[in-house]
């Protein structure tokens, strides 16, 4: 395979928190393949054992809506960086990585995972990418205002459905399957019906993100160094108890507290906690990154983060195989602590996966593909000698 240029022009920091940021999707996304309940909402509390309600807390407090956040502002600050490095026509370069990224997406949507972000990057990508020439203050702005006009359109909805007494909206539940054709019919009508919600509340989040991720690339945070020791500890203390407190806070509603209203009113609130939870992560990484465990920190995350793409769609691929009638068809047989287990051994086996990879390859499979295919030079002419 070709690849990137090597690893010397990266910064790896970045691909260490890219890792990180893949550690925590898949700590996410595990459920939906696991708990035939999760897209409704999750189990009754009444009828859960304690353990499953504590390990459930845990996740929504310390992952939903932390590390797709921080992998969307790695993807933004990336745009910024790949744009500055490719030369002539950058535009033209990152439009074709977007439609690559789109395509995949789909059909990772249909046939693997219906909850795939892939698509919905691909269009938040292209409103970035229409951005030009926005200054980084105007970003970090629009940012802002973005991620607080989506918290407070949830809360108002929240509270016009207490005030009406209407039924929130929820997702159905996802009936285990038995056979390949069928985890495939069910992904595939799944992935319709979610796509609109998936494109419609996680973009505009997705596009603050990208926003936020390259108004930081502009201002050459990481580049050329890391922000001062002092700088990252004042990041850490400010943010992460903030957003903590009120992750925690919306995960209590999320898993115990009853009504219709709740779910909304408790994502508006992760809307807004979940930024600060993801810088302080961010944070808190890079002090780890420069203490004496970061060689070691660096080795399991960065060649992980470096291969982000590939990862992604096996991590799918692997629990498709565990849990669904692709394979095992294990869904809602496994206790949570199980499920637990199965993440942390599937990024334990990507992480020595993608070293070995790294060490005879420059990059991986679809790394390569997406970027063979956004650098393909546009044909001159008709024939053959034209491409």
């Amino acid at each position: 395979m070709s690849g990137p240029p090597a690893a010397s022009s990266r910064i790896v920091q970045i691909d260490a928190l890219r890792g990180f940021a893949l550690f925590g999707i898949l700590m996410v996304n595990v459920w939906f393949f696991a708990d035939s309940s999760h897209l409704a909402g999750g189990q009754d509390p009444s009828t859960s054992s304690r353990a499953d309600l504590v390990i459930r807390f845990a996740v929504v407090t310390f992952f939903e809506g932390k590390f797709y956040l921080l992998f969307a502002l790695l993807f933004g600050y990336g745009s910024v960086v790949l744009a500055a490095a490719s030369g002539r026509n950058p535009a033209r370069l990152v439009a074709r990585r977007l439609v690559f990224l789109g395509v995949l997406g789909v059909v990772h949507g249909l046939i693997l995972f219906y909850g795939d972000i892939l698509l919905t990057y691909a269009l938040a990508g292209a409103i970035l990418l229409a951005a030009g020439s926005l200054a980084p203050r105007a970003r970090l702005g629009l940012a802002i205002g973005i991620t607080l006009g989506m918290a407070l359109l949830l809360v108002t909805v929240a509270a016009l459905v207490l005030v009406g007494g209407a039924a929130g909206a929820a997702g159905a539940p996802i009936a285990p399957t038995a056979s390949p054709a069928a985890a495939l019919a069910a992904n595939a009508a799944t992935y319709g019906v979610v796509l609109p919600s998936v494109v419609f509340f996680q973009g505009p989040l997705a596009l603050a993100a990208f926003l936020a991720g390259s108004a930081l690339a502009m201002l050459g945070v990481l580049r050329p160094a890391v922000p001062d020791r002092a700088v990252l500890w004042r990041v850490v203390v400010l943010a992460l108890p903030l957003g903590l407190a009120g992750a925690a806070y919306s995960a209590y509603l999320d898993v115990w507290a009853g009504g219709s209203a709740v779910p909304l009113l408790a994502t508006g609130i992760s809307v807004v906690a979940s930024p600060f939870v993801t810088v302080g992560y961010a944070a808190s990484l890079l002090l780890v990154l420069g203490s004496r465990a970061g060689r070691a920190v660096t080795a399991v995350l960065a060649p992980t983060g470096r291969l982000s793409l590939s990862n992604y769609l096996a991590q799918s691929a692997v629990l498709c195989l565990v849990f669904t009638g692709y394979g095992f068809g294990l869904m809602d047989r496994l206790p949570a602590t199980l499920v637990v287990l199965v993440v942390v051994v599937l990024f334990a086996g990507q992480a020595a996966a993608s070293r070995l990879i790294l060490a005879r390859y420059r990059t991986g499979p679809l790394e390569w593909a997406l970027r063979s295919f956004a650098r393909r030079a546009p044909r001159q002419g008709p024939g053959p000698d034209g491409a």
